[in-house]
């Protein structure tokens, strides 16, 4: 009993990472039909950065958060002028975005790895030190570490600010209406071009966000760009995309899955299983769990 509880905690904890990113994913992909597949790398990007002006700088850990966040947010809007932006105008746009995203995190990856290791022959890894008091809190058999019990909570309170914001005000409606029909939101004003580059900085500001948050969790490595994205990409389209609250859900679902693959089977399996979860949710699901189908007039 006490292995199945742990490797709920676990998952939840896991999956509240996942659910980070792929919130990041949707917010880009809701405003502007791109896949930012460089989204992994700017949660990279938050953990480094973070680690960089909190311990090594010895920053307030305060300054060290609002930092990286607009740090993020800078990389994510300029990811929509340079590699988004540049390459509307060709006929195959689309493609090409999903080229040149993945050029950017090539690009992010390297210059982070170049300016952790050039003083060094180090792996690119950093310990991100607890933020929060870390003594564990005894419940029956079970250990709960208070940092990794706060992920779910922050995951938790960030997708229903981000939805408000959506609901609630001016920008956000904006959004929304650009994500249902750009050329309509385009006649009726509104400023689609800013816009995009609003909604990149978004996602970016919540990659750096994620990115401190789970610091202490997944520690500070350049190496986890991709794979970030990855399971970020996963939860997303198993919650739907582009729902706010899909990754959310979809991120614990796979976090879930994750652990009980690690704890009673093998390690070696999780990405079997992962990709193996996704293709069982689209079967039942095309749209995702939240997603529904859209019918076009």
């Amino acid at each position: 009993m006490y292995r199945f509880l742990d490797a709920i905690i676990r998952g939840v904890q896991a999956g509240s990472v996942y659910g980070l990113v792929g919130l990041g994913i949707n917010i880009v992909f809701g405003a502007t039909g791109v896949f930012n597949f460089a989204q992994g790398d700017l949660v990279m990007v938050g953990g480094m950065l973070g680690v960089t002006l909190w311990v090594a700088s010895g920053l307030p850990i305060g300054v060290a958060i609002l930092t990286v966040i607009v740090v993020a947010a800078a990389i994510g809007g300029a990811t929509e002028i340079v590699a988004v932006r540049g390459t509307a105008r060709f006929k195959e746009a689309t493609v090409l975005w999903v080229i040149s995203t993945l050029g950017v995190s090539i690009i992010i990856e390297a210059i982070a790895t170049y300016l952790v290791t050039r003083h060094g022959s180090d792996n690119g890894t950093r310990a991100f030190p607890f933020y929060l008091h870390h003594t564990p809190v005894k419940v029956g058999q079970l250990l709960i570490i208070p940092q990794r019990a706060v992920l779910f909570p922050i995951a938790l309170v960030l997708t229903f600010a981000i939805s408000t914001m959506f609901r609630r005000t001016l920008w956000g409606r904006a959004l929304s209406a650009m994500a249902f029909d750009r050329e309509a939101a385009a006649m009726r004003g509104v400023p689609v071009g800013l816009l995009a580059v609003l909604a990149f900085a978004l996602g970016g500001a919540v990659a750096g966000l994620g990115g401190f948050a789970a610091g202490p969790v997944t520690q500070a490595s350049v190496n986890v760009g991709f794979a970030l994205t990855l399971q970020g990409f996963i939860a997303a389209t198993i919650g739907g995309i582009p729902k706010l609250w899909g990754p959310i859900l979809g991120g614990v679902l796979l976090g879930l899955a994750v652990q009980f693959t690690t704890v009673y089977w093998s390690a070696a399996f999780t990405n079997v299983v992962s990709l193996g979860l996704l293709l069982v949710v689209l079967l039942v699901r095309p749209n995702g769990i939240l997603g529904r189908v859209v019918r076009t007039l």
